[in-house]
This record gives structure tokens, sequence and C-alpha cells, in this order.
């Protein structure tokens, strides 16, 4: 049987590498974002904030392609701004896409796994999950967040044969992180080249940006039988940046 795998913010950058590269494998990747992908995919329109979104989400996917055993939580976004001036609604907004749509998103789909015996959970967090950036307060605290509920959720659903693993990449070169890279440059008054050596890869030993198929990669993985033994863990891909935590 085909396997069925939801993917959050698919329609896009890391999100949208993850649905092609699963569908390469013969798995049916359905993008869950705000707009579908301008390419043909599998779609259903959510915003994972909702938890009556997400839920009707969920039917329409076990409608159109069947239950799912795969899970990506993938949203992102990103807002700057030092803590002192730091906009309320920002603030909930990015709360609430990356940790609490985590939370919604695997609330709605481990009943299926728990009946079909077998699920994967992979949660696409950042270094800034193990680490800190000026200027992040929103995203370090919500990708932290998600690390500390992938473990919760490894340890629940270790005996129902579904595993919870965590990716945490360096700058990701995608469109999100060049709207990064033009805003670092704006707050610390700099070139957005200076910005990209001097700040963003700075940290690193390896001074590149990640791609999104060394994502979808580390995905592959993480679904395979290679890995049935892994779970809870938060694997880096940062080129050496945050070493040591």
């Amino acid at each position: 049987m085909t396997k069925v795998a939801i993917v959050t913010g698919g329609s896009s950058g890391i999100g949208l590498a993850i649905v092609k590269d699963l569908r390469a494998q013969g798995i049916t990747a359905v993008s869950w974002d705000l707009k579908a992908p301008t390419e043909d995919l599998p779609f259903v329109e959510c915003d994972v904030t909702s938890e009556a979104i997400v839920q009707a989400a969920f039917n329409k996917t076990v409608e159109l392609y069947g239950a799912p055993s795969i899970l990506v939580n993938n949203c992102g976004l990103q807002f700057m701004a030092p803590v002192d001036e730091f906009p309320l609604e920002k603030w909930n907004q990015l709360i609430a896409i990356m940790l609490t749509g985590t939370f919604l998103c695997s609330k709605t789909v481990i009943p299926a796994m728990k009946k079909n015996g077998w699920g994967r959970i992979i949660n696409v967090s950042s270094i800034h999950g193990k680490v800190a950036s000026p200027f992040k307060a929103a995203y370090v605290s919500a990708k932290h967040g998600v690390l500390g509920l992938s473990k919760v959720m490894a340890i629940e659903l270790a005996e129902c044969n579904i595993t919870v693993n965590s990716i945490c990449p360096g700058f990701v070169d995608t469109p999100l992180m060049r709207a990064q890279l033009t805003k670092q440059a704006e707050l610390n008054k700099m070139s957005e080249e200076q910005v990209a050596t001097e700040i963003m890869l700075k940290p690193a030993y390896i001074k590149k940006f990640t791609s999104t198929q060394q994502v979808a990669d580390m995905v592959r993985f993480f679904v395979s039988d290679s890995a049935s033994t892994i779970t809870g863990e938060a694997f880096s891909m940062t080129g050496g940046w945050g070493m040591g935590h």
C-alpha cells in the first residue's frame, strides 16, 4: 500500500523539496499550506494555527488520498526586531504557526498512525532550536519549543512504532532566508554580502548555505527502515555551527 505523507508549508522552499523527494520514492505527499504550489502537486489548503481547520484538512486528505502515516511539520515564518520593539501580534503569529501548528498537526494525525501501527513525524526545527541569535525572540522561542515537544512525543509514541525526530538546519537557501538576509542587512547597516559572510555563515565551519535537497534527503532517511530505532533526536545541518549543543 502506498504511504501517504503530509508536509506543512509544502508549497515552496524546503517543504516543496520534501514533497518532491517523497513523491520520487513512491509516497503520496500532500502539501498543507495557505497557497497552492505553482506545480501540479497534491494540495489541501490549511491554516495550521486553527484546530478546526487542521481537522478539516486531515479529513479531506483521508478522503482524497488515504490515511497519512508520515507527517513533516515544516511551516515557518520569520520576523526580526529587538525584544523591546517586538510587536506582540508578531510574537503570537510566529509561536502559533511554528509551535502551536506543530502541536495541532501532530495531535490530529497521531490517532491514524496508532491505528496503522506505524508512523513517522519529522519536525523541521532550526539550529535556533539549540542556540540563539539577536532580533529573533519569537523564532528562537518557537524552535526551542519544537525540540521539547518532539522529545515528549517521542517518549509517548515509542511503543506505538511511531518515531519523532527533528531536523535543525542552519541557513537554507530559500526565499525566506533571502528575506532574512535583506532584513539583517537593514538592522545591522551592512550589505547583504557582508551579512552572508560576517553574520550568517560566521559561526559555521563549512562556509556555504544548506540546500533544500539536503533537508529533503534527511527526511528521506528518517522515513526509511534504517531510522526505525532513531527517535527523539535533533540532527543539525549547519556546517558545524552549534557543535556541542
